[in-house]
């Protein structure tokens, strides 16, 4: 249902910015046409099996993503084919899900031929499937879009432009009760913070008054990729001694642990990367312990205050555990303590979908007199450093 409401507002779209597109005759509009029918050329001797380095393609007609150097195949919907299209309002080439008939009337707009005569385009060995998993509209480097200083240049590459940024979420097909347009952009928001005078550059610092960070969100991992954190010891509603150190051990999957940067310095300062080959996120994870009124305490904690902040910056032994020790222990009170899993900036993961299980873990308990026998044992051996308290 979302693919097909997906193709419609493309279609749509398109039917708007045609007329404008004729007119304009911009001088990227032919490279556009020329460029889509180059790569749909190129998609028909791809198969399943093919060797990908990074990117997006068609397959048989079908949306392909490249993933650990192997493409990773989803059905268009019932009529729709896998293409690469022309960019309407910038140079460039996207490849999604669409019809035939679009795919021919975007390329004939552009005045681009094969072989001296006119082209659609046309991709070859196109299938078509009940499925109708959703699909974003995904860009990929193309023609003269490629770059070889792309990490030192000041300009957006237009094979980068995200056109779905556009939208603003409020078709009536697509939204719900209650939902917020989104902000729009067409340039991927590279100068979003300009818009917010009275807020400073973050800059990789920690700045407690607010601030505006420009840097990208970074590389998203599959589905079969999201970290997922759960303690080991202190169990949920244990009781500790009081003022004694004890260790913490934290289970965590689906994360390249031991990776993380200098918190003073490059704090959100750079995109969430990804290991090549596992596909997992890489970063680390910390603890943080807040002091609770008691273990029925309904009201929200003050997140400026806690009683301890732990990085556990090392990566997971074999059995896939971090630990740490809370040095001196806790004064007597009820506790919460819950993880914080980042990647390597310290920024929150980020994963594909909305929808999942927490990444967190959390668990409530008591510090009892030293008279008292606590159920979780102590330890004095020594564990990771912390982060400094303003990470």
């Amino acid at each position: 249902m979302k693919l097909s409401i997906f193709v419609t507002l493309v279609l749509s779209s398109f039917a708007t910015a045609l007329p404008s597109l004729k007119r304009r005759g911009g001088s990227f509009v032919l490279q556009n046409g020329i460029d889509a029918i180059n790569l749909n050329n190129q998609f028909k001797s791809l198969t399943a099996s093919s060797p990908c380095t990074s990117g997006n393609a068609c397959v048989n007609g079908e949306f392909a993503q490249c993933v650990n150097g192997k493409y990773v195949l989803t059905s268009c919907g019932s009529g729709l084919i896998c293409a690469a299209l022309p960019l309407v309002n910038s140079a460039g080439t996207s490849i999604t899900c669409t019809t035939q008939a679009d795919l021919n009337s975007r390329i004939a707009a552009t005045g681009a031929t094969a072989n001296g005569t006119s082209a659609t385009g046309s991709p070859s060995n196109v299938t078509t499937s009940s499925s109708s998993a959703p699909l974003a509209t995904s860009i990929t480097n193309a023609g003269s879009n490629s770059s070889s200083n792309a990490q030192t240049s000041l300009t957006l590459l237009s094979s980068l432009v995200a056109s779905n940024f556009a939208q603003n979420g409020q078709s009536s097909n697509t939204s719900e009760a209650g939902q917020f347009p989104s902000l729009t952009s067409t340039n991927n928001f590279i100068n979003f913070c300009a818009t917010l005078s009275n807020l400073p550059i973050t800059n990789g610092q920690q700045i407690k008054s607010g601030s505006c960070n420009p840097a990208p969100m970074g590389v998203i991992p599959s589905t079969s990729n999201m970290p997922s954190a759960k303690f080991v010891s202190p169990t949920n509603l244990a009781v500790l001694p009081a003022d004694t150190t004890f260790q913490v051990t934290l289970a965590i999957k689906g994360i390249e642990t031991g990776f993380f940067v200098n918190p003073e310095t490059n704090y959100f300062a750079a995109p969430q990367q990804i290991d090549p080959t596992s596909g997992q996120i890489q970063g680390h994870a910390h603890i943080v312990i807040e002091a609770l009124q008691s273990l029925t305490q309904t009201t929200p904690t003050d997140p400026t205050k806690f009683a301890y902040f732990l990085g556990l910056n090392s990566k997971a032994d074999a059995k896939g555990q971090l630990y740490g020790n809370i040095t001196g222990g806790l004064p007597e009170g009820t506790y919460k303590m819950s993880t914080i899993v980042s990647a390597m900036n310290h920024q929150p993961v980020l994963v594909a979908v909305a929808q999942h299980g927490s990444l967190d873990d959390q668990i409530y308990f008591t510090v009892a007199a030293a008279s008292q026998n606590g159920t979780t044992k102590t330890t004095t051996s020594i564990g990771e450093s912390p982060l400094p308290t303003t990470a």
